[in-house]
């Protein structure tokens, strides 16, 4: 096994039908080439398989150990694994018609939407239509959602074989997932592995823009039910499913925003808060960038207190305050400036209201020597607390400032644009007082 397998561990079986399973998996699971050994092209399907044969070896496949493959270029690793998904999947649920709905792909570091999650996306419809399935690929809405359709969901995540945090990421991680609405079960896995330079994390306009990250407990709760916490046969999480409805409405309104229709996103963003979790970082990130885009700044600044008190009720709230390259003095591109007044005022305001000490974090991209980061991200987190104080002097004995380089890089891939513009972060987080 080369450095770049990685073993998940999902076993249920006794031994001797692991062993037996371990048989399928080298004959249905195994890398799909052409016929001269090089990568499989888009339209990839995975051999033809007698159906009780495969039904069979699917079963057993989702309940054994199995490995990453190495990594290829992005688009071969999506055909890759959406063709041994879409086969698992239909050897187990037959050909019947339905309707299967794909919930927008992220990154799971992060919670975004890239320019590769949603190419993703696309590549695997294609997948689906190259095996002419009788499923027909439905947009995520509440009326698809009553059909009881099939959910694909899946991530897009650079990691790091070593896991080593001086070094930046070899590989981006395929999880694909297909769970059955009608049931509320997973019925199909699948994991892949894409080369670094073949997959573009750039993330669109809402993440972008939005002034923190979106890993609250329903994005966590996808992330889950698409991992290694679920195996084939369990049931998706209940933090993930229940918010359906609302990620339906959530879908339009960043679909609106990333097209620039900011009165259509606000409007959605309004619905989506009245059938979402209260602290559902997507809906108030929508909210307060659309009514920021309007002139509404009352409201802006009501939805951004809400940010805050969100991450400080889950005692940990990242900020991207950038700055400019080397200093402690702030990105003043379009109106960040006045931005940025806003969300130091609102969290400002929170914290002291918060019967407990806040440590700030400054954070850098994996660029340049680790000693310089290490001071630079402390210096910044100093400039962060002294602003804050100014603003409330109550806070000046229950402030701390850390300062942690590029040791816990979201992105980690040292580019210094939007790619990793998280990886530039300042976080919030609540800490016992000493």
């Amino acid at each position: 096994m080369t450095k770049h397998h990685t073993r998940f561990a999902l076993t249920r079986l006794s031994p001797a039908l692991a062993a037996l399973c371990l048989v399928a998996c080298n004959t249905t699971q195994g890398p799909v080439s052409s016929s001269n050994g090089s990568s499989p092209s888009l339209g990839v399907s995975a051999p033809a398989v007698a159906p009780s044969t495969q039904a069979a070896a699917v079963r057993q496949t989702a309940e054994t150990t199995f490995e990453a493959p190495d990594p290829i270029k992005f688009e071969d690793s999506v055909a890759r694994a959406g063709a041994r998904l879409f086969q698992a999947a239909r050897a187990e649920l037959g050909d019947e018609a339905r309707q299967l709905v794909i919930d927008p792909l992220i990154d799971a570091n992060t919670g975004a939407q890239t320019v590769s999650t949603v190419k993703m996306g696309q590549e695997l419809e294609g997948v689906l239509k190259n095996q002419k399935a009788r499923w027909a690929v439905k947009p995520l809405t509440r009326e698809t959602l009553a059909t009881q359709p099939l959910l694909l969901i899946g991530t897009l995540t650079p990691v790091n074989v070593e896991r080593s945090v001086d070094k930046k990421p070899d590989a981006y991680r395929v999880w694909l997932t297909l769970i059955d609405l009608r049931t509320k079960r997973v019925v199909a896995k699948q994991l892949d592995r894409s080369t670094i330079d073949s997959v573009n994390p750039e993330p669109l306009a809402f993440f972008r823009d939005s002034p923190t990250w979106h890993k609250d407990k329903t994005v966590q709760g996808y992330i889950n039910s698409c991992q290694v916490n679920t195996k084939v046969g369990d049931l998706a999480q209940d933090d993930y499913l229940q918010r359906l409805p609302a990620a339906a409405v959530l879908n339009e309104a960043m679909m609106a925003y990333n097209q620039g229709k900011v009165p259509v996103a606000n409007r959605l963003y309004k619905e989506a808060d009245g059938l979402s979790d209260g602290g559902d970082l997507r809906v108030l990130n929508g909210l307060y960038l659309t009514s920021w885009q309007l002139g509404q700044k009352t409201e802006a600044r009501d939805a951004f207190g809400k940010i805050v008190a969100t991450g400080l009720e889950a005692k940990r709230l990242p900020m991207k305050l950038l700055f400019k390259p080397g200093g402690t003095n702030f990105n003043d591109v379009g109106d960040l400036s006045a931005q940025y007044q806003v969300w130091l005022g609102a969290m400002a305001d929170e914290a002291g209201k918060v019967p407990a000490c806040v440590k700030v974090v400054g954070h850098t991209s994996r660029t340049g020597q680790a000693s310089a980061n290490e001071k630079l991200s402390l210096r910044r987190a100093e400039a962060v607390a002294r602003l804050l104080e100014s603003r409330n002097r109550s806070l000046s004995t229950r402030l701390t400032v850390g300062g942690a380089g590029s040791r816990e890089a979201l992105i980690g891939l040292g580019t210094d644009d939007q790619r990793d513009a998280l990886d530039r972060r300042v976080e919030f987080r609540v800490v016992d007082c000493v």
